[in-house]
């Protein structure tokens, strides 16, 4: 039991070194020829007993294999170089710096309910990203490598052959409406988001728009997609994104809601919500409280589909 607790206390050092070489883009170098120690140090002018020492963690936890002084990428690594289109190099980044901060902080979201990160930083975590062009990319990168990989049954699951047209809402770099467009070729796809994160989509045979989806969602589709967004916001700001979705829609339409429901799921969700705490001063929620959501603003239920192992469909109607 000691020796337990004494390993969970220092657990996060692991992840803090395979962060650091991300951030100092190791598993690219290495792929890319500095693949040996003196390669890295005379390359980088970095200190060879620091980077010896992450090196050999890198060997010892499974990134790398060290064959006759040259270091080669494990699948694993190979998922963390930046340049791997289907890797996860920057949500590895993500959780790192102000997540961080956030989370030492944790004491005050559990005495006050509010948000550590706006305490710390006297402003809402995407109104902070919004301010930072450089952090508000990267942490849409992150999303879209989550997403990627999360959304991948979704056309499989969800027969959407039946709608004209749909609009991903808040849908960042539109990883969910491009693998819907991709199955269902016919259908008019759009993708909103903010300004700031829309100039940085590079999509191709779905239309783009800009704007809020707290001021007004534009009325083109007889079908919306809200993934992962309402968990981001406490109930009044969700109700508003709702009330919205229902002024875009058409009568009948159908609005897709795709989220962690902590009823629908053998995971425990605790840390995660104690995460949209610490960072938007939200949770995560379950599947009764986002009909109650949607219902008070006149949509009706129809059915949940399991979209993967956390994820839960949740289809409404207008």
């Amino acid at each position: 039991m000691k020796n337990e607790l004494k390993g969970m206390f220092t657990e996060h050092w692991k992840y803090l070194a395979v962060n650091a070489a991300c951030e100092l883009n190791i598993f690219d170098k290495i792929f890319n020829g500095q693949n040996s120690s003196e390669k890295l140090i005379h390359s980088n002018n970095w200190d060879i007993k620091t980077l010896m020492n992450l090196l050999d963690f890198l060997i010892y936890d499974g990134y790398l294999i060290l064959n006759n002084e040259n270091y080669t990428l494990t699948e694993k690594g190979n998922l963390l170089r930046e340049e791997n289109p289907d890797g996860l190099y920057y949500a590895c980044l993500n959780w790192s710096g102000e997540h961080l901060l956030a989370w030492q902080n944790l004491k005050y979201s559990i005495q006050t309910g509010k948000s550590s990160f706006e305490q710390i930083y006297h402003k809402s975590y995407f109104d902070y990203l919004n301010d930072q062009p450089e952090k508000l990319y990267k942490y849409h990168k992150a999303m879209f490598e989550y997403a990627r990989d999360d959304y991948k049954e979704l056309p499989m699951i969800i027969d959407f052959s039946k709608h004209n047209s749909i609009i991903d809402v808040g849908g960042g770099y539109g990883a969910a409406i491009s693998l819907i467009k991709d199955k269902y070729p016919t259908i008019s796809c759009l993708l909103f988001d903010l300004e700031k994160v829309i100039e940085q989509v590079v999509i191709e045979n779905i239309e783009v728009v800009c704007g809020d989806f707290f001021n007004e969602i534009p009325k083109f589709a007889d079908a919306i997609i809200l993934s992962r967004v309402l968990h981001d916001w406490n109930d009044e700001k969700a109700m508003i994104i709702l009330q919205n979705c229902f002024n875009a829609l058409p009568a009948n339409g159908t609005l897709y809601i795709i989220e962690n429901c902590t009823d629908k799921i053998q995971s425990n969700l605790s840390l995660l919500s104690l995460n949209m705490t610490a960072m938007c001063q939200s949770y995560e929620r379950s599947s009764i409280e986002y009909k109650e959501l949607c219902e008070a603003k006149g949509f009706s239920f129809k059915e949940a589909k399991q979209l993967n192992q956390l994820q839960t469909i949740l289809i409404f109607k207008k």
